[in-house]
């Protein structure tokens, strides 16, 4: 992601030592995602679905075509993917300047208490693609797009409502799963990255005047 740009994982201490020493990416499938219950953090019902689809108005009735007492005035429709059980997502924060993705938001700190900042995030995606053409995976990873909150249309793995754009996520999609959760391990990245206290990223990574990111580590 060059010199101006990097990737931060928030999360609970232990999990973020784990990553740090093993390189284990631990990653939920969709089915848990739509169903999780935190206030917009973690959870999101219309996480790579297909499609979306709004109206206004309508009826209902039943199968056998005998209208019910009731009308809709809105409507949406969120259409899956195939198997969403197979597929599974694992997450980080884009910190970006030049995009405004830095300061980072405070509200990125409710993921955990302690935050991994790579110091090369090229590095850390190239291991990642080694690994999942050594295991056979059939992955894709990106930045994700931002679209307003009563978008219509095509989704998919790449894009997530106006409500989630705090998180400037950077996403690893990956298919043909296990039907549940989903751990890839890298190997040790410690010589690619520094922990800190997630309530110190703010401090501890500056921007410098050419607009490097610098981590004091």
């Amino acid at each position: 992601m060059g010199e101006r740009a990097t990737l931060v994982k928030f999360g609970a201490r232990q999990d973020i030592v784990e990553l740090q020493d093993t390189g284990l990416l631990y990653m939920k499938n969709l089915p848990c995602i739509w169903v999780i219950e935190d206030e917009e953090l973690r959870g999101d019902p219309f996480d790579s679905v297909s499609e979306i689809a709004r109206g206004a108005g309508g009826s209902l009735s039943t199968p056998a075509g005998t209208p019910l007492p009731f009308t809709m005035s809105k409507w949406t429709i969120r259409i899956h993917p195939y198997t969403p059980e197979t597929i599974n997502v694992f997450c980080m924060y884009a910190l970006r300047p030049s995009v405004g993705s830095w300061p980072i938001d405070t509200k990125n700190l409710r993921f955990g208490d302690t935050a991994l900042v790579l110091l090369d995030p090229q590095a850390f995606i190239d291991r990642i693609e080694v690994a999942l053409r050594q295991q056979g995976i059939r992955g894709e990873a990106g930045l994700v797009e931002y679209v307003p909150n009563d978008y219509v249309g095509e989704v998919g793995p790449f894009r997530k409502l106006q409500t989630f754009q705090y998180q400037s996520e950077w996403r690893l999609t990956c298919y043909g799963g296990p039907g549940g959760p989903r751990r890839l391990a890298i190997g040790d990245i410690n010589d690619i990255c520094t922990m800190m206290a997630s309530d110190a990223i703010n401090q501890r990574v500056r921007i410098g005047s050419d607009g490097r990111i610098i981590v004091d580590v």
